[in-house]
């Protein structure tokens, strides 16, 4: 992070949500150590096949709104007695190509908690198909679609329904460069979205900093 510091990296949206392994201490002492400013999350992660093992068992035996509530307060009042406000919402979901029951319960909240406080959607989502179920979700709740940021647009690189979707108006994320095989899709795709007008919605990210402690033996 020092190393990140001196070529000119001023902030961090660091998107490990609780039951994934946040840890404000951490995030805290390296903020202070690096002068790099951390921005920190709520949300519940439930993509891959895992089927709730990373979601916290308050988040899977509470209502929507339960869920809703607690979400607000922490960007209201800060993440339990600590004071740290989280600075945005971040989802993981429909990885198996369809939208479970746990997944459309979280994502309600979110977009719930969303209209509560403004704060946007930050939304893993790396198999495609599930997107047009999370984004009729989100309009059944009357989420505004530039507050919805589709994780991992790039992972499949389905451009029809980048389009169709970015056309709505959610942000798309390209986040897989790190781990490429062939970055012929990359330029490919930019000079479409810049044709069709949506070079705007277009983020870049680096979706490679997670890792499995002690897996073995839990």
């Amino acid at each position: 992070m020092i190393e990140a510091k001196d070529k000119g990296c001023q902030t961090i949206v660091e998107a490990t949500p609780l039951g994934l392994g946040r840890d404000l201490e951490v995030l805290v002492e390296c903020s202070k150590k690096s002068g790099i400013n951390i921005i920190t999350c709520t949300g519940a992660w439930d993509g891959a096949n895992v089927r709730g093992k990373n979601v916290p068992k308050a988040i899977r035996e509470s209502t929507i709104d339960e869920i809703t509530a607690v979400w607000t307060k922490e960007f209201e009042e800060g993440i339990d007695d600590t004071g740290i406000k989280p600075g945005y919402i971040k989802l993981a979901l429909g990885d198996e190509g369809e939208i479970f029951p746990l997944q459309e319960k979280i994502l309600r909240a979110a977009a719930r908690t969303s209209k509560k406080t403004g704060k946007v959607i930050q939304c893993h989502i790396w198999e495609a198909s599930s997107l047009p179920k999370a984004v009729q979700i989100i309009e059944e709740e009357q989420l505004p679609y530039d507050r919805f940021i589709w994780v991992h647009a790039d992972g499949q690189m389905d451009m029809d329904k980048i389009l169709e979707f970015g056309k709505k108006g959610i942000w798309l994320e390209f986040d897989t460069l790190g781990g490429a095989v062939d970055f012929t899709k990359y330029p490919q795709a930019i000079r479409k979205l810049q044709e069709e007008k949506l070079l705007s919605q277009l983020l870049f990210g680096q979706d490679s900093g997670s890792y499995w402690i002690k897996e073995d033996e839990e």
